[in-house]
């Protein structure tokens, strides 16, 4: 992974004998979240002895809808691989209303004590351009499976992507 030092907006990343840490600050985004989910997937399909990955939310004021998803494909990963879980550490209020509105409060765990990071936290650098739009999809797929409001918000969505990766347009009278 690339590191950067100038980004307000930033993802840490690092891991010990405890599991892969994550620390958010500011808003994240999905150029930001893609190179994460690149090298941190990877890393849950190489071994399934990672027995956990921690998220570090308290310094968050934003998260979008594909960094959501992204967390939610990473806890289903560990339980598939290791039965593991993603911890959500400290939520921000702000974080708090967006799983709340999307309907995850129930289904990440969230946990509210503190937690050392491991030293040596790399900090991950933004895609260049855009993500893809099959990057965009994968995300909101996983989100769509937690629950009915997450299912509703994000239907046409995932529909538009979808017609985006078959390069078919829109019916005619819709955007």
């Amino acid at each position: 992974m690339a590191v950067s030092n100038t980004h307000t907006d930033s993802l840490r990343f690092g891991s010990d004998e405890r599991g892969y840490f994550l620390a958010a600050r500011g808003s994240i985004r999905a150029n930001l979240c893609f190179p994460l989910r690149e090298s941190l997937l990877a890393q849950l399909d190489k071994g399934s002895s990672v027995p956990a990955v921690y998220a570090d939310l308290s310094q968050c004021d934003y998260m979008d809808s594909t960094f959501i998803g992204l967390m939610v494909a990473i806890d289903k990963r560990l339980r598939k691989t290791s039965g593991g879980r993603l911890h959500l550490l400290r939520p921000s209020n702000a974080c708090r209303e967006i799983l709340s509105q999307i309907g995850l409060q129930n289904f990440l765990l969230v946990e509210d004590g503190p937690m050392d990071m491991p030293p040596g936290m790399e900090e991950i650098a933004p895609a260049g351009g855009r993500p893809g739009a099959e990057f965009i999809l994968t995300a909101h797929e996983a989100l769509m499976e937690t629950s009915e409001e997450a299912r509703k918000k994000f239907g046409l969505l995932k529909e538009m992507l979808e017609r985006k990766l078959r390069k078919e347009k829109p019916p005619e009278g819709n955007p």
